[in-house]
């Protein structure tokens, strides 16, 4: 299964990068030829505006110093044109030539280009030159014809056009390897992708994407999603399995007390109340273990924040400590609650939020010693609700700080005690639930329980 997706992959990215390769050359192609039009045409206009600028200067010397300065001026620059790129005729009133390279007289109504072959110039002519630009102008009584070769025009573009093929072919080639590498560095990931999953369907849990170091990349961010949505698949499964090891291990040994009570009245010919009441007692500890596992499930499972509301902290801490502070004096412990003046209010089920308070403090009088001093207190820090719930008991080792919010774990000094080990369980999954945090840290003597719960924007309102 895995060689199938494998190989699409490789024809999906092969084919992507040949055809962005392909439109990047069309791309290319497109910016070259514009880049080739547009330095034709600015190179051209450069040669018109060079024999403008010579006709104006011809001109200038016209009006300033006469017709003799003209003729002067224009035999100069015949005699200085080399191999004749520029040509040059002064014409008089009456149409003679009286200056300059061209030896025939041109006709009265001059083209913008003539070819090289229609010219009887004096001198040789440079053997790259094909055509003249012409251009005719009016000084006083004389006609100036000038003229510019369009060799210099043709080897500047020739030299663009090789610099622009060879550049054209650079970034085809290198786009064409460059689209390769890529598409085999996306493959190699697409199949990482690929081959983890396909593990993971195979009971391979454990197996995630590899990391791709110092990439942010859209492939990099999808298998960070995997890769956390792989944690928590396994994590599911695992709480799953310990659960039903849990199951099994814990409530083997109340059936078997029951079991055992039952085949003893099966047998017995004298069935006291008391013997049905104690059945009936064992009978109602599993159901309740049952349904506290029940309970735990729908809340790890279900999303009941639609009936979450607008809740003061201040009201579940004084109804919690009026409620458990004649259990505790009853037990020879004391129970006092402190909590700030102002509002306390954060977002969550009333009820819910009771029962964590609650199972916090029964949990504290039920494994702690008689003189144990229990205190529940509130405060607000930086837009979070901070309850703590100290004792002064016999506390809880550090390497069980994490264990006892696990469902069915009792520490052992406590195993002898009644509970099922699911109180602090329903705690985690309320908090969770709630977006909040519960951690436990030593009193010396005795144990704190602090739970964090977050201030929403939301409720700020």
């Amino acid at each position: 299964m895995p060689n199938k997706p494998n190989s699409a992959a490789i024809r999906t990215s092969v084919r992507l990068s040949l055809q962005f390769s392909f439109l990047y050359a069309i791309l290319s192609a497109l910016v070259f030829v514009m880049a080739y039009w547009f330095t034709q045409y600015e190179v051209r206009d450069w040669v018109h505006d060079e024999m403008r600028g010579v006709a104006q200067t011809l001109t200038a010397i016209h009006d300033a110093e006469g017709a003799e300065a003209l003729i002067s001026r224009v035999d100069a620059l015949a005699e200085v044109s080399f191999e004749n790129a520029h040509i040059y005729q002064l014409l008089d009133s009456s149409g003679s030539i009286i200056s300059g390279n061209i030896a025939i007289q041109l006709m009265e109504t001059l083209p913008d280009r003539v070819s090289a072959e229609d010219f009887q110039l004096i001198g040789d002519v440079h053997d790259e030159v094909e055509n003249y630009w012409i251009r005719g102008d009016q000084i006083g009584s004389y006609r100036l014809i000038l003229g510019s070769g369009d060799h210099v025009v043709a080897e500047i573009l020739e030299a663009l056009s090789i610099a622009l093929v060879a550049g054209y072919l650079a970034v085809v080639i290198l786009g064409l390897i460059a689209g390769i590498r890529v598409g085999r560095f996306t493959d190699q990931r697409i199949t990482d992708i690929s081959t983890t999953l396909s593990k993971v369907a195979d009971g391979e849990l454990k197996t995630r994407v590899p990391a791709s170091e110092g990439r942010y990349d859209d492939l990099a961010r999808v298998s960070g999603s995997i890769n956390t949505m792989l944690d928590k698949i396994q994590r599911l499964l695992e709480s799953q399995e310990q659960i039903s090891n849990d199951i099994a291990h814990d409530m083997r040994t109340p059936l078997q007390r029951l079991r055992q009570r039952l085949e003893g009245l099966q047998n017995s010919q004298d069935i006291t109340p008391d013997d049905v009441a104690a059945s009936l007692e064992q009978t109602e500890e599993i159901i309740g273990t049952f349904n506290s596992l029940l309970r735990i499930a729908q809340l790890e499972a279900a999303d009941r924040r639609e009936r979450f509301t607008r809740v003061d902290m201040r009201n579940i801490i004084t109804n919690v400590a009026d409620l458990y502070e004649p259990a505790a004096e009853d037990v020879g412990m004391s129970l006092t609650a402190k909590a700030i003046d102002h509002s306390m209010e954060v977002f969550g089920d009333p009820g819910l939020l009771t029962q964590l308070l609650s199972n916090l403090v029964e949990n504290a009088i039920k494994h702690c010693p008689s003189g144990t001093h229990v205190d529940i207190s509130g405060d607000v820090v930086e837009n979070e609700v901070k309850i703590k719930i100290s004792d002064t008991g016999l506390g809880i080792e550090t390497e069980d700080h994490e264990r006892i919010f696990q469902r069915f774990f009792r520490e052992e000094k406590s195993r002898n005690s009644q509970g099922n080990g699911l109180g602090l369980a329903l705690v985690k999954a309320i908090s969770s639930m709630h977006r909040a945090t519960i951690s436990v840290t030593d009193n010396n003597p005795g144990t704190v329980f602090e739970l964090i719960i977050p201030i929403l924007p939301a409720q700020q309102s």
